[in-house]
């Protein structure tokens, strides 16, 4: 075992070292605790009993630091101990003071400095307090390089993270800009739409009133030629019966015994019977003209654009429990409890409010799915339409309670909820649920009580 004298070990007092840098020279004292003969020191006391691994972290290191700096003899031990390992004795060969620098300078790069300075501290060669407060400043400057370079990666980090989230930020900023975009160009095309339907709609029913105006003129004319011929007929009859009559009694007066000749001739007769008519007639296909107008009127009156004839009959609405507000998702639930209800549905008008995000096919399954809980929770029937135009040709499957329609030909689905609801039987009560005003306005005037769509979804989601 390589030792020095112990004077020179007990007699000089080292400098403070920090605890990382005796890290094996604490370790061969925690190995060599058990073996070590003499008195333990007081402050080791406390330690007995403890095995290997208590030894190697927490208060017991501190403790074991303690011990070695203020008991001569114990740190005389641990001292002759640890000198003794092949790695201390390799450090003390290399250890010069005139290279002193260069030795820690290399002692670093191999992450070996605890090592040195342990192998310093214990064997305390010439140079050893020069050795250790070059091995002192030499931490303290690795660690300020580990501490800058942690607070640089840290600071990268940061700085990743912000241009991460600005990216992220930009990418939803022109994402919803062009949604915006889609749903703008979208309105604009719709209310392009709305006021082709309206110019049509008013162009058709101005036709239609002066078609009705000029049925009504001709049926007034015709009804005036026929009064007419009727009165000529009538005073032709009435002039052949008196001159007839006159012809006879001067003949009688006379004496004379002559045939009488016809007033008007057959002919006469039946040309004016064949006007009278042929009056008629016109008369009554001119009532039908007129009829045919009303009709036409009334139908583009319902759907400018299709002609479907707007529904007359009216039916009772649903009654809204007391204290709640129709349009409001807990009246809307306790309306849809009532027996033989019908809830019709804007389809694309209740999808897009409920999964603005999703496909419009993924929409439409949702909705349906949606919709069959509804019914199988409430029993309410329920009639949903769909644009036929997005259909694609599928087929959705067949639910007990859910009748589903699209529309057809390149007609809109408006529509043909508002033909829907105007069919269902007069004696149930019916709810439409959508958004759009003209839905709404349409089917309150057959007697439905209509609905907003975000209503509807929240009654879904429960």
């Amino acid at each position: 075992m390589t030792s020095i004298p112990e004077s020179t070990v007990s007699s000089v007092d080292a400098p403070p070292i920090p605890e990382s840098l005796l890290g094996p020279l604490l370790d061969a004292a925690a190995d060599s605790f058990g073996s070590f003969s003499s008195e333990l020191p007081a402050v080791l006391r406390p330690l007995i009993g403890f095995d290997r691994r208590g030894l190697s972290h927490g208060p017991a290191r501190v403790q074991l630091q303690r011990a070695i700096e203020i008991d001569p003899a114990f740190r005389d031990y641990v001292c002759e101990v640890f000198i003794s390992r092949e790695a201390t004795i390799q450090a003390l060969a290399d250890w010069d003071i005139e290279s002193g620098l260069e030795v820690i300078t290399d002692a670093a790069q191999r992450s070996d400095l605890a090592l040195l300075a342990s192998a310093l501290y214990a064997a305390r060669p010439s140079g050893w307090e020069f050795g250790l407060g070059l091995i002192v400043a030499q931490a303290d400057q690795v660690r300020s390089d580990d501490e800058r370079a942690d607070d640089a990666k840290a600071r990268q980090t940061e700085i990743d993270a912000l241009i991460e989230a600005r990216r992220r930020a930009e990418d939803s900023r022109a994402e919803a800009e062009n949604k915006a975009k889609n749903l703008e160009d979208q309105l604009k095309e719709e209310r392009r739409s709305r006021r082709e339907r309206e110019l049509v709609a008013e162009r058709t029913v101005s036709l239609a009133n002066k078609k009705d105006q000029a049925a009504l003129a001709a049926i007034a004319a015709a009804e005036a030629s026929v009064s007419k011929a009727e009165s000529l007929t009538a005073r032709e009859a009435d002039r052949a019966r008196a001159a007839e009559s006159a012809l006879r009694d001067l003949r009688r007066e006379s004496g004379e015994s002559v045939a009488p000749s016809p007033p008007l001739s057959s002919d006469d007769l039946h040309v004016l019977t064949q006007a009278a008519n042929t009056a008629r007639q016109l008369a009554t296909r001119l009532e039908g003209v007129v009829t045919t107008t009303q009709v036409v009127a009334r139908t583009v009156a319902t759907n400018p654009a299709d002609g479907s004839v707007k529904a007359t009959k009216k039916r009772i609405p649903p009654t809204c429990p007391p204290g709640l507000v129709a349009d409001s998702p807990d009246a809307l639930d306790a309306m849809l409890r009532t027996r033989g209800i019908y809830l019709v549905v804007d389809g694309y008008n209740i999808s897009m409010t409920a999964w603005p995000e999703a496909r419009i096919s993924d929409q439409r399954e949702r909705l349906l799915v949606a919709l069959d809980r509804l019914h199988q929770r409430l029993r309410c029937d329920v009639v949903v339409v769909f644009d036929g135009s997005d259909a694609a040709a599928t087929v959705p499957a067949k639910r007990p309670g859910v009748r589903v329609i699209f529309s057809t030909g390149g007609e809109k689905a408006d529509p043909v909820v508002v033909r829907e609801v105007d069919q269902l039987p007069a004696n149930t009560s019916v709810i439409v649920a959508s958004s759009d005003r003209w839905v709404a306005e349409h089917s309150e005037d057959l007697g439905a009580l209509a609905v907003s769509a975000s209503s509807l979804v929240e009654v879904l989601r429960r």
